[in-house]
């Protein structure tokens, strides 16, 4: 990537947190609309709903996987009934064709975790066992058996969200997290996007820096006079 484009992409992080709290209501808006109709909607009419709102998302958000799965993330069912949508929802992005192309690759420890809570999400709006094993067998489709190992410093205090694993169970690390409530959910989501909001701020001071330094001449040497002299 050109380094003004990663400049421009790094520089719009605090406009697109904004962004997803918008989506956020808006999904919660949908929800609330569509579950308070009499007659109960129809699968054709959630469909339509769902697919609205996906198509939604990745317009807005440019195709940005990550942008849409921090919305999944953000996005929790105020009422039981919101399930009947929010589960498609859940479903056609987290198995969609951008979910498992380049872009949405589980390279890193960050969009490991961040992937990693999307599923719990989608796990959590369902409470049979046949239900929540699709789940787990579409994100063993996506994630690696274990997590990614650390690449960098600001690594590590996501990796320190995630509960310890027996030794037993290492070899079947992502399995085993998915499968057993060994942590809160919303807690430990807050605790992601602090992290997230920390990261970003960071990257864009980086920006500025950056920015500044490249947008301010250098002092002319005595070289440089001599020869404009």
């Amino acid at each position: 990537m050109p380094p003004y484009l990663n400049l421009r992409r790094q520089s719009c992080h605090r406009y697109q947190l904004t962004v997803i709290d918008i989506l956020v209501d808006y999904i919660r808006f949908r929800c609330e609309t569509v579950t308070s109709r009499q007659p109960s909607p129809t699968p054709g009419v959630l469909l339509q709903e769902c697919n609205r709102i996906v198509s939604h998302l990745f317009v807005i958000f440019d195709g940005s996987v990550e942008l849409v799965t921090l919305t999944l993330l953000r996005t929790t069912p105020e009422q039981p009934g919101y399930t009947v949508l929010l589960y498609p929802v859940f479903e056609a992005i987290l198995t969609g064709e951008a979910a498992r192309g380049d872009e949405g690759t589980v390279g890193g420890i960050p969009s490991y975790v961040r992937m990693l809570l999307c599923f719990k999400r989608w796990r959590s709006l369902v409470t049979g066992r046949a239900d929540k094993a699709v789940i787990d067998a579409r994100a063993g489709q996506l994630l690696p058996a274990r997590c990614p190992t650390v690449q960098a410093a600001s690594d590590v205090p996501l990796l320190r969200l995630l509960p310890p694993v027996p030794p037993a169970q290492r070899a079947n690390e992502t399995r085993y997290l998915l499968a057993n409530d060994l942590f809160t959910l919303d807690q430990c989501t807050a605790q992601f996007f602090r992290h997230h909001r920390r990261a970003s701020a960071a990257a864009a001071a980086a920006d500025e820096r950056q920015l500044s330094s490249i947008s301010r001449p250098a002092p002319p040497t005595m070289a440089t006079r001599l020869v404009s002299a």
